[in-house]
């Protein structure tokens, strides 16, 4: 994915946060979806298919495949608003299944807004979260997205990556008394 695309999912993904006043890990992605005017329901997926998102008279639907494991379902419901809000619905044909190193550009958008959303690396690395059981736990996603996660915070960390953006150090300050208060357990 070229560096714009991905600086814009991840931009996206901190502006949400900030908008939407999340302070604390999980993110309670139906909660936020609910806040946000996106309607999350249950439905029939194609093959192979978590999830889908669409707009019908006017209103946003994320729709999701029924019996998935609750840390699968959010990440599904964080991808899903990441094409919504990225501007995909409607222009592309989208299917939400594990990521792969194959997945078109587009998928690849909305797993970074996903991740970034659900487990921004700027707490994650106060927090002193670093391992993938870690990131799973802490942020209630899959071991699979955890594991793609820490491998992207091994490469922050080596270059000191964090708190460069205005908008991450937002993020940051936002998060403040949640990684207070986890650092004190």
């Amino acid at each position: 994915m070229d560096y714009k695309k991905y600086k814009n999912s991840r931009n996206l993904s901190w502006e949400i946060l900030l908008r939407e006043g999340v302070c604390e890990l999980p993110v309670r992605t139906s909660a936020l979806c609910k806040k946000m005017g996106i309607k999350l329901v249950y439905g029939p997926q194609e093959q192979g298919s978590d999830g889908y998102s669409t707009i019908l008279d006017g209103s946003m639907y994320v729709i999701i495949r029924k019996g998935l494991p609750i840390e699968r379902t959010r990440f599904t419901v964080a991808h899903e608003m990441g094409h919504i809000l990225l501007g995909h619905v409607g222009t592309f044909h989208l299917v939400n299944r594990e990521p792969s190193g194959s997945d078109n550009p587009i998928e690849s958008e909305a797993n970074v807004f996903a991740s970034r959303l659900l487990a921004p690396a700027c707490v994650l690395w106060e927090c002193g979260v670093t391992t993938a059981e870690e990131i799973a736990e802490l942020c209630d996603i899959s071991l699979q997205a955890a594991q793609i996660r820490a491998e992207r915070m091994e490469v922050l960390q080596k270059r000191g990556k964090f708190l460069v953006s205005p908008l991450e150090q937002r993020v940051y300050e936002q998060f403040q008394p949640f990684i207070s208060d986890y650092l004190s357990r």
